[in-house]
């Protein structure tokens, strides 16, 4: 998995990585989300011990995966279970996931395409039918940039499988769960990734099913950035009904103008639909629907998400997010308060998606600069408008966008204090 850049080569393709991570919130190494559910008890626990001598697994498929104790992991196919994640000199330099672990333990890979790990639990008093989860924490361990804008990313896929009545092994509904793509990170923040889903085993008459296997699958080829760790293999039944749809990270909401930003972010998502944003005058009757935003659906990632509400109420809003799943369920966040003071700066574009010409609309106090920045997807400011604007309603124009590549991009607008009056989407056609 050798392949050569020049300095210059990988210097861009470095940077270029580095921009388009500033307009990403940090992740932090050691994630604290959970695909879990409500009073769930643990069936099965892979941490793979702790030390520091090289080991192979007995989960492990050898007609996916090579053991190799020593060396350089420089073969594609090839795996250890050792204590840092650095068996390549060029790959992340990090810890195990296992909380509380010295010198823990983890499963490193240089992927190929395989199906590469088995485990079959085995329970003499039987598995109900019912809701379960499988788990894992994944890294992708090979450095941001290293591989330049072709880098490959794992995409695992879980399987859980039951022993039937006829001796066959049949998937539980859900199986197999195919996982996002494992994404790289700057050497400075390796990122453990939460990998999973929920399951469920159908009713099976009079047949008790003792034996249930989880079976892991990469679907990418061998190649530069299919590379990464695995820890914290999990396996667990849910008794009270499943896997919990979404994990709220946090939720926000602060006048910018004269109209509201809510921002939220999720630790985890399962089978998500959508968002309904909804805002109350008292916080506790007449939730009015502000806008509904598409959900990630499964995502172990941390996932960010904003809406603007240019209509509040005057004086106090209290504003809370739905999450509602494919099946119909919903779960709520917890509400937040703003007081609206109309005296600030209202922003707003007058044709979006726009053409020949990009028109902003300003509601000001007072006269003042702003700054207004055009940003396309990668981070990079394509375009700067210095305006004065005055007192009262006044519009500004960005004229010299008619030859912009169509797409999507970022309209930011701020005060000579450097306060944001404006950061949203605005689409090319």
């Amino acid at each position: 998995m050798e392949k050569k850049f020049t300095f210059f080569a990988r210097m861009i393709a470095y940077t270029l990585s580095v921009i388009a991570l500033l307009f990403i919130n940090a992740i932090s190494t050691k994630t604290n989300a959970q695909v879990n559910c409500a009073n769930e008890t643990v069936l099965f626990l892979q941490t793979f011990g702790t030390g520091t001598t090289a080991t192979s697994d007995p989960d492990v498929l050898t007609t996916g995966l090579t053991y190799q104790a020593t060396g350089s992991l420089i073969g594609e196919g090839r795996y250890r279970v050792i204590n840092n994640t650095q068996q390549k000199p060029e790959w992340q330099n990090s810890e195990d996931h296992t909380a509380n672990d010295v010198d823990g333990k983890m499963m490193v890979i240089n992927g190929q395409a395989e199906t590469y790990y088995s485990h079959e639990i085995d329970r003499t008093p039987g598995f109900p039918a019912g809701n379960y989860t499988a788990s894992m924490y994944i890294m992708n361990i090979d450095t941001l940039g290293l591989c330049g804008v072709n880098a490959l990313v794992p995409n695992i896929s879980i399987r859980v499988e039951y022993l039937s009545a006829a001796n066959t092994w049949e998937p539980l509904t859900g199986s197999p769960y195919n996982a996002p793509p494992v994404l790289q990170t700057p050497p400075s923040s390796p990122t453990w990734v939460l990998v999973g889903s929920s399951f469920t085993l159908p009713p099976t008459g009079n047949f008790t099913v003792t034996s249930i296997r989880m079976v892991l699958t990469d679907g990418t080829e061998g190649g530069c950035g299919n590379d990464f760790a695995m820890d914290d293999i999990k396996f667990s039944a849910c008794p009270e009904g499943g896997a919990l749809p979404v994990e709220f990270l946090g939720i926000n909401a602060h006048q910018k103008g004269n109209g509201v930003s809510v921002e939220w972010s999720t630790s985890f998502e399962i089978n998500t639909s959508h968002f309904d944003i909804e805002k109350s005058a008292d916080g506790n009757s007449n939730w009015n629907l502000v806008a509904s935003v598409n959900a990630a659906g499964n995502s172990s990632a941390v996932q960010n998400y904003s809406v603007y509400d240019a209509k509040p109420f005057n004086g106090v809003n209290f504003y809370r997010i739905k999450e509602v799943d494919k099946d119909g369920n919903t779960k709520y966040s917890k509400t937040m308060r703003v007081t609206i003071n109309s005296t600030n700066t209202g922003v707003s574009v007058l044709a979006n998606p726009f053409h020949s010409s990009l028109s902003v609309s300003f509601s000001s106090a007072t006269q003042q600069a702003v700054s207004a920045r055009l940003i396309d997807i990668t981070g990079k400011q394509i375009m700067l408008e210095k305006w004065i604007i005055s007192s009262g309603d006044s519009r500004q124009n960005f004229f010299n966008v008619g030859a912009l590549q169509p797409g999507m991009y970022i309209l930011n607008i701020s005060n000579d204090k450097g306060e944001i009056l404006f950061n949203n989407k605005v689409i090319k056609e």
